[in-house]
């Protein structure tokens, strides 16, 4: 019975432990070398040095969509000027890579925009890519 109920909880250890690699990062997002970049450019000292990187790596083809949410989460949180956010915004938006999840995360923080221009140009650069996608290109 002891080593039935061992091999039991090895078992679940082990689970757990796969688990916790696979889904481990920040709010279970998989510790994806992208998101470990998007951290190390938070340590920049400059706003514009940070824009610049963001902006990179919102470029980057095959970002994952995990790294896409945690981008835009970031973005939001750590850039300070609003046309900073626009511009890391819209290269994400424009990347073939693209996601759901991103865009549902970028329409959840629109609000903390404070200038309606650059909310419209978000909205329209998403209804752009609504109609590109839908027209096969």
């Amino acid at each position: 019975m002891k080593k039935g109920l061992l091999l039991v909880g090895l078992l679940i250890s082990m689970i757990c432990q796969y688990g916790c690699n696979i889904g481990g990062g920040f709010g279970g997002i998989s510790g994806d070398k992208t998101i470990a970049r998007i951290d190390a450019v938070d340590k920049l000292k400059f706003e514009r040095d940070k824009r610049r990187e963001y902006r990179k790596i919102a470029s980057r083809a095959g970002i994952s969509p995990d790294a896409q949410v945690y981008l835009v989460q970031t973005v939001f949180k750590k850039l300070t000027f609003e046309n900073a956010k626009e511009e890391v915004l819209l290269a994400l938006i424009k990347n073939p890579s693209f996601s759901n999840s991103a865009e549902k995360t970028i329409m959840a923080n629109l609000d903390k925009l404070v200038f309606e221009s650059s909310k419209q140009e978000i909205l329209k650069a998403l209804s752009e890519r609504k109609m590109s996608d839908e027209a096969g290109g």
